[in-house]
């Protein structure tokens, strides 16, 4: 069963993104230099991870005050952690040269405003391919699975895969814990 968890990918996310959208707020995720396999993955699941809280004084604030709105705090929305799943509806990638595109993109998907800022600073200034994934079938895990440190140099909206055994079992675990998977 870990060969599954090996082909999974996690997709890193500032906390107060990664509860808007296992929360459904948003459903339209930027991410950046996703692997081959994972452009053509429709229908696969996704692993939804929280990086750490922000340290700037008016980020922190607002942070907290989003998880306040959703019932989250430090402790039952930990940083480094597996938080949820999600199902891939549609993948494609991004133009962000064209205005009319743009101007279309932000209209009709939901997309999370800082995820918008994110595209112009490491797309143009970064030369990074973005990507855009609408999502489905997002949910919560129950608990979330703790201390799942990311590989080096993870951004919001990295993916990623199992980088070591470790990561493999904390990714089968929330595997496992998939309730589309394990209906009846």
């Amino acid at each position: 069963m870990l060969d599954r968890a090996t082909i999974t990918v996690a997709i890193s996310l500032c906390p107060e993104e990664a509860v808007c959208y296992l929360a459904r707020v948003y459903t339209t995720l930027v991410i950046f230099n996703p692997p081959e396999f994972l452009k053509t993955s429709n229908e696969s699941r996704v692993l939804i991870h929280s990086l750490g809280f922000p340290d700037h004084p008016d980020s922190a604030h607002t942070c907290r005050q989003l998880m306040d709105e959703f019932g989250f705090d430090t402790d039952t929305f930990p940083a480094c952690a597996i938080q949820g799943l999600a199902t891939i509806d549609s993948i494609f990638p991004c133009d962000r040269d064209n205005l009319e595109v743009d101007f279309e993109l932000d209209r009709h998907l939901d997309i999370a405003p800082t995820s918008l800022i994110d595209i112009q600073s490491r797309v143009q200034d970064q030369g990074q391919e973005a990507w855009l994934v609408q999502l489905k079938d997002t949910y919560f895990l129950q608990e979330p699975i703790y201390d799942v440190l990311p590989p080096m140099h993870i951004a919001t909206g990295d993916v990623w895969l199992p980088q070591n055994t470790s990561h493999a079992e904390d990714f089968q675990n929330a595997l496992s814990r998939d309730i589309l998977r394990s209906k009846v």
